[in-house]
């Protein structure tokens, strides 16, 4: 099986270079997700965030929206109680994802990565650090019960875009990515209620 382990050469491997490679992950036509948890080494939370919240930037697999915010709160609820690795329960561990569609999505997907990747370098480490770290797994289940909502792809692209930003910003250690990231989350997260308390509002007047 494919390990994609950064350790040993953390400063020339980026975000991008081992996003390419994830698709070679396993066997057959689904890539299966406690193998890419496994394979993903030390930098496994940042990468799971990332893969998971594209699909609800770029639409290309039908109905994982909301297994994607499952999964992205699960993951940042172990950051948020200090796990140092991620850990899948099998129901969500035995699923895969479709490999063709999983491989556009990470093409479409690259140059955003990239543009991102040419803007973040190593800064404001605290941001990323300690105590600031849980704070970006509450970040990540907050914004992952978000997407887990039945929502439409208008509102699940706000917390998919500062999902995106933050996953790089805390995989390259760019706490001003970070910081930003966060404000974009807590804007996103106040569209949705908008949205949700105005869909609310009108289901209301509608019938009383």
């Amino acid at each position: 099986m494919l390990r994609v382990d950064l350790n040993a050469d953390q400063a020339t491997v980026r975000t991008s270079e081992v996003f390419r490679g994830l698709t070679r992950l396993g066997e057959g036509e689904t890539i299966p997700l406690g193998a890419l948890t496994q394979a993903l080494g030390d930098r496994a939370f940042g990468l799971l965030v990332l893969i998971f919240a594209l699909p609800n930037i770029i639409p290309m697999i039908p109905g994982v929206s909301t297994i994607s915010g499952v999964v992205i709160a699960i993951v940042g609820l172990q950051m948020l109680i200090g796990r140092h690795d991620p850990w899948l329960p099998a129901f969500i561990a035995d699923r895969g994802l479709p490999r063709a569609e999983t491989a556009k999505m990470i093409e479409r997907a690259i140059p955003w990565v990239e543009k991102l990747e040419s803007l973040a370098r190593p800064r404001a480490l605290f941001m990323t650090r300690g105590v600031m770290r849980m704070l970006i797994g509450a970040m990540f289940v907050m914004l992952g019960v978000v997407l887990a909502l039945p929502l439409s792809w208008i509102g699940n692209f706000p917390p998919g875009v500062a999902l995106l930003i933050m996953s790089v910003g805390f995989l390259e250690e760019d706490g001003l990515l970070v910081g930003a990231a966060h404000i974009l989350g807590l804007l996103a997260t106040l569209l949705v209620v908008v949205i949700v308390g105005g869909v609310i509002a009108g289901a209301a007047w509608l019938i009383g």
